[in-house]
């Protein structure tokens, strides 16, 4: 890193975490703007997937149960 970033990392470090992940949200819009047409895809289709379960055509599950068992599966021990 060039001496000009170090100082950043610095300072980034001293963020609190939100302040971190905002920063973060902020340099990926700037290396990858945003595309609305996407966006609006993707929208539409967590539209989908949510009246669908509300329907009772889909179930769910918990994040941290799908995690834990994917974890169980593919970590490398």
């Amino acid at each position: 890193m060039t001496s000009r970033t170090d100082v950043l990392l610095e300072q980034v470090k001293a963020l609190s975490a939100e302040e971190q992940a905002l920063l973060l949200a902020q340099l990926h819009d700037l290396v990858s703007p945003p595309d609305p047409d996407w966006e609006k895809a993707w929208a539409d289709e967590c539209e989908r997937r949510s009246g669908a379960y509300e329907r009772g055509e889909t179930t769910a599950e918990d994040a941290t149960v799908v995690m834990a068992r994917l974890r169980a599966r593919y970590l490398v021990r």
